[in-house]
């Protein structure tokens, strides 16, 4: 197989963090992988408010550390807030 014919099967999900699009190849995103790209090579002290509507399961709501979410193939929308640690 070729270069251009892996790309081609390659999945493609449009996303907006923080209102910045992205496009991202997992259907399934982690709290984890969420705040790395909201806020790559974050601080480990901080913890994060993870909310987002318009994703395939659970179509809105908000994401607590080691959960996940499963995404449509464009429109999920997710604001990636630091928060301190109490």
């Amino acid at each position: 197989m070729s270069i251009a014919e892996a790309n081609a099967r390659e999945k493609n999900y449009e996303i907006v963090v923080n209102g910045q699009q992205l496009v991202v190849h997992d259907d399934v995103l982690s709290y984890e992988q969420l705040v790395q790209l909201a806020f790559p090579g974050s601080d480990p002290g901080l913890r994060y408010t993870i909310t987002f509507r318009g994703a395939k399961e659970p179509k809105e709501g908000s994401l607590k550390p080691g959960g996940t979410v499963e995404i449509k193939k464009q429109g999920a929308i997710f604001s990636v807030t630091a928060t301190v640690k109490s």
